[in-house]
């Protein structure tokens, strides 16, 4: 099985399974967070995970970023015994008429107190037809989803006003079958082991920023038409919490203004951005 070199899917190396972030990597390398021992079947506490994380400095992002090495291999669902998660799989593949891709703890630990997937190659012919599950109550949402969502995720950065305004209209958890499931939308099908888009220069950014449409609304990377100081924008996340924002105001801290061959992009994804009440 090859790499899709893309956001969420898992590899492994050693006794480590990593997350992959993002779609563009080294050449060699892999942008890989290390998240859970496959021989304990459990996720790594903060202080075991920084043991396992290997840094360097990218000049493409203009910044350092955990890595694997390439050889890394991707992990498959025959490394782990069957359970619910099988016909699970099955019955939203079905219905979305999509491969579902399980991530997350669910791939490790015993009992999981939720169901992460991702569906690769995601257009808006995907979005509808899981809003139309939802619409019909096949899948329901409902403020308990969205508080434990917050809890287990959420929390350290976020009021939770804050976040359920953000996630008010979301189609992206769920309660299906009696199991509390979320869906990652990623638009690539293959990522890159090379630089994409590279950045120019950059400059951090805390402040306001006016959202004025959605580009691809619920997928990511999340690409938003934004104002800031009156100057049109992109802003760009690869953190599914911002991919379903609405047309509004919001309040970023710690963002990069990024300049690349393909425009200037605000990129909020290693601070914290909330709306404006």
């Amino acid at each position: 099985m090859s790499l899709r070199l893309l956001e969420g899917e898992v590899v492994v190396n050693g006794p480590i399974a990593y997350v992959v972030k993002g779609y563009q990597h080294p050449p060699g390398y892999l942008v890989a967070y290390p998240r859970y021992n496959i021989l304990s079947r459990r996720k790594l506490q903060r202080h075991e995970a920084k043991i396992y994380e290997n840094t360097m400095y990218w000049s493409c992002i203009q910044r350092s970023v955990p890595v694997v090495p390439r050889s890394a291999w991707p992990y498959t669902l025959r490394e782990r015994p069957l359970g619910a998660l099988d016909p699970l799989i099955s019955m939203l593949e079905s219905l979305l008429e999509v491969d579902l891709y399980p991530t997350g703890s669910s791939l490790f630990v015993e009992r999981p107190n939720d169901y992460d997937f991702i569906v690769y190659g995601a257009d808006q012919e995907v979005v509808g037809r899981l809003r139309e599950l939802i619409d019909r109550d096949v899948i329901k949402v409902n403020v308990d989803i969205l508080v434990r969502e917050y809890i287990e995720k959420h929390s350290s950065v976020l009021s939770l006003s804050d976040y359920l305004r953000i996630k008010k209209s979301t189609i992206l958890h769920g309660l299906f079958q009696g199991f509390h499931v979320n869906f990652k939308l990623v638009e690539l099908k293959t990522g890159f082991n090379e630089c994409v888009d590279p950045v120019i220069s950059y400059e951090d950014y805390t402040g306001p920023v006016a959202i004025v449409e959605a580009l691809n609304p619920h997928i990511i990377p999340a690409r938003y038409r934004a104002v800031i100081r009156g100057v049109e924008l992109i802003l760009e996340s690869l953190r599914e919490i911002y991919s379903e924002l609405e047309p509004g105001t919001y309040w970023v801290e710690n963002a990069r203004l990024e300049h690349r061959p393909s425009g200037v992009h605000l990129v909020p994804d290693l601070g914290v951005l909330r709306p404006i009440t």
